[in-house]
């Protein structure tokens, strides 16, 4: 074997290489969730005919290059190297851009679900993630209440420490909330200073002793114009009567009306509706 035969043979074994990691990469697509049946059909379908090319390029690469020994390689053979190879690196590329597009698409459906402030869901989030969690309950016989709480005093906050301040105090409050939740509690940020909170499992009395730890977590964090001064937060609880989005839209409005009593009666309270 001499040097242009040693060469032809690389590029061959390179050229398998790389139809198998594309074939690979061609199955992966087809197995993605949410792929229509088309779509999967197709992708391996692309996986076969890359893994025929690779096994016909090494083929090939053995057959001109160690079944011929001392002849020369033709020209056509050098063509047919460059363009085979050419195909599984160019479908290696536009599988990376595609990864590349699902990853930005990932992004912007999070970005559109989630607050960017303090990372909780936003109201159109919060829908789609207390959906499950109202069937799940629905489907156990378990009860399910909602609340909705408010930062006391925080336009105050924003007009004497400025917005920069105020968006600490959310962010803060929001971080020290979520890790006193139980899994399957489901926090959202749905206003400037306020936050709904769907609990399964509890009604509206026994939901008491969370929305009171809640209260604390949000007391821990430092007031930004006092550092000795407790961050206070107001609260109003209801049962959700039903098992779709209607009803908790319902009971969120009833645990609304308990919040603006809680505020009434001089806030830093929490109000059952009812």
């Amino acid at each position: 074997m001499n040097a242009a035969d040693l060469v032809f043979l690389l590029l061959r074994g390179a050229t398998a290489i790389l139809c198998v990691a594309a074939a690979r990469g061609a199955l992966a697509r087809a197995r993605l969730p949410g792929q229509p049946r088309v779509r999967r059909w197709r992708s391996r379908l692309a996986a076969a005919v890359l893994l025929a090319l690779g096994l016909f390029a090494l083929e090939d690469g053995m057959g001109e290059a160690l079944g011929r020994p001392g002849e020369p390689l033709r020209w056509r053979s050098w063509v047919w190297v460059l363009l085979d190879i050419s195909i599984p690196a160019q479908v290696l590329a536009v599988l990376a851009t595609l990864r590349q597009r699902d990853a930005l698409e990932a992004a912007l459906v999070a970005a559109a679900r989630h607050d960017p402030l303090t990372g909780l869901p936003n109201r159109a989030g919060f829908l789609e993630a207390a959906a499950p969690v109202l069937a799940a309950a629905a489907r156990d016989g378990r009860p399910v209440t909602g609340a909705m709480l408010d930062i006391d005093f925080f336009k105050a906050i924003n007009d004497g420490w400025g917005h920069a301040a105020g968006d600490a105090v959310l962010r803060d409050v929001a971080a020290a909330m979520r890790a006193v939740l139980r899994p399957g509690d489901v926090l959202a940020r749905v206003g400037g200073e306020e936050f709904a909170l769907v609990l399964p499992g509890v009604d509206a009395r026994g939901a008491g002793p969370l929305l009171e730890r809640l209260r604390a977590a949000a007391a821990s964090v430092p007031h930004p114009g006092a550092p000795g001064q407790s961050l206070t937060l107001s609260a109003g609880v209801a049962m959700v009567e039903g098992t779709g989005l209607a009803a908790l839209e319902t009971g969120l409005h009833n645990a609304d009306g308990a919040l603006y009593a809680a505020k009434a009666a001089g806030r830093n309270r929490v109000m059952v509706a009812g």
